[in-house]
């Protein structure tokens, strides 16, 4: 039996009701719901807010009812995947929302030392819990003792305890660490491999998010044949300033090297697999690489603060806007007219998912997300003009345009997404005190990226955006606000 019909008996069990009952109380033909029930069929949105009318459930129980439909709905792979998506742009958002308001100083952990046995110059440290103490401590010397503390990193993208434990000694740091890690997933990975890559994605885009950290992370994908030794170098281990600590596949033993000879033979394999690998999630504060201005790419989505409003720019208004004090004005202004003129030209069809709340902001000062020294804010008028074409497309059914649905998606300002083929773009700009911070994240791992575009598909039919119509109403009630305002 379905799950979701599984549960529909237990309610209507519980209910005290008979079928015929509940259809009445609940305006449903008799027939489908037997039919709901027995599991031949879903109910529709309809049928669904009948069914919970008449079982009397609590917000809460229709909540969980209303999941286990869509995870019937969708399959449950599409279900957690979407999940950990929206799980992603909230830690993002609130990563990014708050400044963290202490610093604190990383010290040698105190209490019991791992016993492990000296044998020809080497610790052996043996069981799971062991053997993670050994790494952590192993991070604390780094950040601690060294005065340029780096790790280097090859160990299983699923390890999270790691990934948080250095998240979790960096963040709100005075120190400063330059982080490099290689993850390698199946070449035919199974769906729950698959999905295991959008956990970790989650992970390293929390890390890449510190300001004390320099972090770069790359992947590759290894061979069906893939053995634990790989040419008598183990698969999994770390480097720091002054240590080699190797680990065995099923992570239950490590071995830490003093040995340099040895230490300078991980360092070589490092690099050649940091040169035959793809960047994973690769962060730059260059605008125009995170803009990607010399690209202009096609574009199926756009997930962002505020609509594409470039659509509607000229080169006249684009000239205008930017600064001419900026230093590199000219440069500027001869990469951004074409960018402007091939992105109109590659993405018509385009969907683009943004917010009502900073739609209305960007009414109140003018600015797009671009550095303030380099564009000025569009006068009152022209950003008038501006929603107004935008409310003309979308009346006319020109664009696909959906405005967030803020009470089932906290995503603030600083978050955009641009689903590009063949990269999946994060952009992020936010305040961290007097200063606005830039970073562009490129994630190339097929699996993410089939995912994420998985879940834009959805977006348009889903509760996390608004109708078509509610969108319109919405804009419109922002178009009457500030045409008063003018007048």
């Amino acid at each position: 039996m379905l799950l979701f019909a599984q549960r529909i008996e237990e309610l209507i069990v519980d209910s005290g009701e008979t079928v015929q009952a509940l259809a009445e109380i609940g305006k449903i033909d008799r027939t489908t719901l037997q039919r709901v029930k027995s599991g031949e069929r879903l109910p529709s949105k309809k049928i669904f807010s009948g069914l919970c009318k008449a079982l009397r459930l609590s917000a809460a129980e229709e909540e969980e009812l209303k999941n286990v439909l869509e995870m019937e709905t969708i399959g449950q792979r599409n279900y957690y995947n979407r999940k950990a998506i929206v799980d992603l742009i909230e830690t993002i958002a609130e990563l990014t929302e708050h400044t963290i308001p202490f610093s604190k100083e990383i010290g040698l952990k105190n209490g019991a030392v791992v016993k492990s046995s000296l044998i020809d110059g080497m610790e052996i440290v043996s069981g799971h819990a062991n053997v993670l103490r050994l790494v952590e401590s192993a991070i604390d010397c780094e950040i601690f003792a060294s005065s340029t503390p780096q790790i280097r990193q090859v160990i299983p993208y699923d390890w999270d305890v790691v990934y948080d434990y250095i998240f979790q000694q960096m963040m709100g740091s005075g120190k400063n660490l330059v982080l490099q890690d290689i993850v390698s997933f199946p070449k035919n990975c199974s769906q729950s491999e698959a999905d295991q890559s959008l956990l970790a994605f989650k992970k390293l885009a929390a890390l890449s998010l510190l300001d004390n950290v320099d972090y770069q992370s790359r992947f590759y994908y290894r061979p069906s044949d893939w053995h634990p030794v790989d040419g008598g170098v183990f698969p999994y281990y770390l480097l720091t300033s002054n240590r080699l600590i190797t680990l065995s596949k099923d992570l239950a033993t490590a071995v830490v090297y003093q040995d340099a000879g040895l230490y300078q033979v991980y360092d070589g394999y490092f690099s050649d697999l940091l040169d035959n690998s793809a960047p994973f999630i690769h962060g730059s504060r260059d605008l125009f690489e995170i803009y990607a201005l010399e690209d202009a790419l096609p574009t199926k989505l756009v997930m962002q603060p505020i609509p594409c409003f470039s659509r509607y720019f000229t080169d006249e208004m684009i000239e205008k806007q930017l600064n001419r004090e900026f230093p590199y004005f000219e440069a500027l202004l001869a990469t951004v007219i074409p960018f402007y003129d091939k992105f109109r030209a590659d993405n018509k069809g385009m969907v683009d998912v943004f917010s009502l709340k900073y739609l209305r902001q960007f009414m109140e000062d003018g600015y797009i997300y671009l550095p303030e020294e380099m564009v000025h804010p569009f006068a009152p008028a022209e950003r008038l003009q501006l929603i107004k074409q935008l409310h003309a497309d979308l009346v006319a059914s020109e664009r696909k345009c959906y405005a967030i649905n803020e009470d089932r998606l906290f995503m603030n300002s600083a978050v955009e997404f641009s689903n590009e083929d063949p990269t999946l773009r994060l952009i992020l700009h936010y305040q961290r005190g007097n200063e606005t911070i830039f970073k562009h994240l490129a994630i190339n791992e097929v699996n993410i990226i089939n995912a994420f575009e998985e879940f834009f598909n959805s977006l348009p039919t889903s509760d996390y955006v608004l109708g078509r119509e509610e969108t319109i109403a919405g804009i419109e009630s922002i178009i009457r606000e500030y045409s008063s305002d003018e007048s």
